[in-house]
């Protein structure tokens, strides 16, 4: 029968320990021991994801969970990675919806800004571009940064056509509904595997 691998995922890594009892149940920081660690494989994050988060994050799951032997660790592993994709999504969610709000008010200004020939006269004319579908990017864009003016002209725009900001909100679900529900059925489908191999691993006790 293989032997257990040891584990003790409740023994601080922090340099010092917190000075209370309440402080440490507040800041628990817990170390996944090294030999664990390097068999449960790489961590398999992207461009601009924090490996130290993700670290804490498998420690404080271990901690929770208080894994027996390698086999849990394997599981808890799968858990971990699972809701770090869910976290992923839901951030790709907020972009989905962000890129949504862009082609949203691009369609509502196509609508309000004048066509080629009355640009020049609009004040929305573009001192280095005439062309008529940059302006109106040109414009999208520099609202959704936030640029001060800009939103005070659009705003005004919109009112003039009968719109408002919370039809550009409303319209930005509109347009990236596909996107917003495949997100949404990804985030489900991994809830679903997260949980599983939960049960897993308290059937395994």
């Amino acid at each position: 029968m293989p032997s257990k691998i040891s584990s003790q995922p409740s023994r601080p890594i922090a340099d010092t320990k917190p000075t209370t009892a309440i402080q440490a149940a507040a800041n628990p920081v817990y170390a996944v021991p090294e030999r664990v660690r390097a068999l449960l494989g790489p961590s398999w994050l992207i461009e601009g994801e924090d490996p130290k988060l993700y670290e804490e994050l498998l420690g404080r799951v271990g901690a929770a969970v208080e894994p027996t032997d390698i086999i849990d660790w394997l599981l808890l592993k799968d858990v971990v990675a699972i809701t770090w994709e869910i976290q992923r999504s839901r951030r790709q969610r907020e972009t989905i919806v962000r890129m949504g709000r862009l082609k949203a008010m691009e369609q509502v200004l196509e609508q309000t800004i004048p066509r080629e020939g009355e640009l020049a006269d609009s004040g929305y004319r573009d001192s280095q571009r005439d062309d008529r579908a940059w302006t109106i990017s040109n414009i999208a864009r520099k609202w959704l940064s936030g640029d001060i003016e800009m939103t005070g002209d659009v705003v005004a725009r919109l009112e003039d056509a009968g719109f408002s900001l919370n039809d550009i909100a409303a319209q930005s679900l509109t347009v990236q509904a596909n996107e917003l529900d495949r997100v949404d059925n990804q985030v489900q489908r991994h809830e679903a595997r997260r949980d599983a191999i939960l049960q897993q691993i308290e059937r395994r006790r």
